[in-house]
């Protein structure tokens, strides 16, 4: 065995004293979860007028509330 000067090495003190993070300094960041898309229904895919009938049902709709509201026949009327 060798001889063991008593110098004291600032170096190796200071890299002794120094405390070890726990922690990384980057947070981490969570992963973005995948997006659901609702279900695609067969009969809508083959349906190549549901946007029509949609359309049409709407309309009937609209005429069967104007019928038991009367909104919009004196609209008509006054101007």
């Amino acid at each position: 065995m060798g001889y063991v000067a008593p110098v004291k090495n600032e170096t190796a003190v200071n890299y002794g004293s120094r405390m070890v993070e726990t922690e990384p300094a980057v947070a981490k960041i969570d992963k973005i979860p995948a997006t659901m898309f609702p279900p695609v229904r067969e009969e809508d895919e083959r349906n190549a007028y549901r946007h029509e009938q949609e359309m049409d049902v709407m309309t009937k709709r609209r005429e069967i509330e104007q019928k038991l509201y009367g909104k919009g026949r004196q609209f008509d009327v006054d101007a």
